[in-house]
C-alpha cells in the first residue's frame, strides 16, 4: 500500500504565502489599478491577524476572498500580467533548505509526497516542482481552504494510506492522519522532523 504524506505551502515549506508576495510583486511594479491593490491589501493583512487569534471562521473568509479577487484578476484583462508576475515569483520565492531536506528525506522513507495548498494550483506546481514533490493539489475551481482539504485527503486515501499531515495550525485536517501530524509555524521547524520521521 502505497504511504502518502500530505504538506501543506504557504506558511509551512515557504515563508508567508504566494498570495501575499504576489500582491506586492503588483504594487510595486503598479501594473494593476488601485482598486485591486487597496483590496488585495486589505485582504492579505487579515490573513495573519485571524491565524493569531484562531479564528478560523474569519480565516477563511479571508481566504476565499484573496481567491475570488485573483480568479477575478486571471479571468480579466490582466489574465497575462497577472499570470506572469505570479509565474515569476513561484519561480524565485526563496525555498528555505530545510523544506527541500524534509521532503527528500520523506522520499527516501518510501512516502508519496503530495502538496495540498490554498494557493493556485497553476503557481503552486511551480514551486512543487521546485521542491521535488510528487503530485501539487492546489485551488482551481474551488479555494482549497480546510473542508475542501478534507476532501482531497478522503480522495487520497483510497490510493494510499495517508500517514502523515503536516501544516500550520490554521488550515490543515490534522485528524485524519493515520501515523503523525505535524503542525509548524514555519519552515524553520521542519528541521526538529527529519530524524523523527
Amino acid at each position: 500500500m502505497k504511504k502518502i504524506a500530505v504538506l501543506d505551502l504557504d506558511e509551512t515549506l515557504i515563508e508567508g504565502t504566494l498570495a501575499e508576495r504576489i500582491v506586492k510583486r503588483l504594487v510595486f511594479t503598479r501594473k494593476l489599478p488601485l482598486r485591486y491593490y487597496l483590496k488585495s491589501l486589505r485582504y492579505i493583512h487579515l490573513l495573519p491577524m485571524s491565524k493569531i487569534r484562531k479564528i478560523y471562521r474569519v480565516y477563511r473568509y479571508v481566504l476565499h476572498k484573496v481567491y475570488g479577487l485573483y480568479r477575478e484578476l486571471i479571468s480579466g484583462p490582466y489574465r497575462d500580467t497577472v499570470f506572469k508576475t505570479a509565474a515569476e515569483v513561484a519561480r524565485t520565492v526563496d525555498i528555505p533548505h530545510q523544506s527541500i531536506e524534509f521532503i527528500k528525506k520523506l522520499k527516501e522513507k518510501g512516502y508519496f509526497v503530495v502538496i495540498v495548498t490554498a494557493s493556485p494550483q497553476e503557481i503552486a506546481e511551480i514551486v512543487g516542482r521546485r521542491l521535488g514533490a510528487d503530485m501539487v493539489i492546489g485551488s482551481s475551481d474551488r479555494v482549497l481552504d480546510r473542508e475542501a482539504k478534507e476532501e482531497v485527503v478522503k480522495r487520497l486515501k483510497k490510493e494510499g494510506s495517508v500517514e502523515i499531515i503536516v501544516g500550520n495550525k490554521g488550515n490543515e485536517p490534522f485528524w485524519m492522519s493515520e501515523k503523525l501530524s505535524i503542525i509548524v509555524n514555519s519552515p524553520k521547524d521542519l528541521i526538529h522532523w527529519i530524524d523523527k520521521i
